[in-house]
């Protein structure tokens, strides 16, 4: 297999990608080395190469080292996702892995619990670390322990009980609407409690049992 063998394989891949889904070398590198058997250092060059040529012809755009978004042409001209919705999906998920999720007011208002709308999204992120393009309006978070698949979704339905006496609510009954989600997401009371009494601050764990009883 050939340079433009492996060229048409990424391309491919990248096409086939959701709109708006972030284009990571990382991600891209690691299908590359597991269909044709590849180090993955030498998966990691070609990928890189194919990419600065697809983003010097315009097919994709470059938003930081290693990470790029789709373009397309419309009627209306040259149309490309939502760069904070792309920088999002890198921190939220890799390789097709949870490492990431919403956090801070911008959760709040989409469960409901407030009107305010933040100007910014907030991510806890095991890449809490990470540098973000400019003109994105995203902060990132350390999550309390490292996020994956398993436990994400108690890590944040822990967050928003720790944060809700500090935060604006305007909804009736916010303790209700938590209650409603936690069902929702089949979320297990004895998980959430081992996990906030394991990590999290010791004055959390009352809320949430005070919280998980009035279910």
């Amino acid at each position: 297999m050939g340079l433009i063998g492996y060229g048409e394989h990424i391309a491919d891949t990248v096409k086939n990608m959701p709109y708006e889904s972030a284009i990571q070398t990382e991600d891209i590198a690691e299908r590359l080395a597991e269909k044709f058997a590849l180090p993955y250092d030498q998966a990691k060059a070609l990928t890189n190469v194919k990419l600065k040529r697809m983003a010097d012809k315009g097919e994709i755009e470059r938003l930081q080292k290693g990470v790029y978004r789709h373009v397309k042409q419309t009627v209306f001209g040259r149309a490309t996702p939502s760069l904070d919705e792309v920088v999002a999906k890198t921190l939220t998920v890799q390789n097709g892995t949870k490492i990431g999720y919403e956090s801070g007011a911008f959760l709040l208002n989409k469960l409901g619990l407030t009107t305010l709308i933040p100007r910014d999204i907030e991510i806890t992120t095991n890449r809490y670390g990470a540098k973000l393009p400019e003109g994105c309006h995203i902060k990132v978070q350390k999550p309390a322990v490292v996020v994956t698949d398993e436990n994400w979704k108690h890590l944040q339905f822990i967050d928003v009980v720790a944060e809700l006496p500090h935060a604006y609510v305007d909804a009736e009954k916010p303790e209700w609407l938590l209650v409603e989600h936690a069902k929702k997401q089949h979320l297990d009371s004895l998980e959430l409690i081992f996990i906030a009494r394991r990590y999290y601050p010791a004055k959390i764990l009352p809320r949430l049992i005070d919280l998980l009883m009035e279910v």
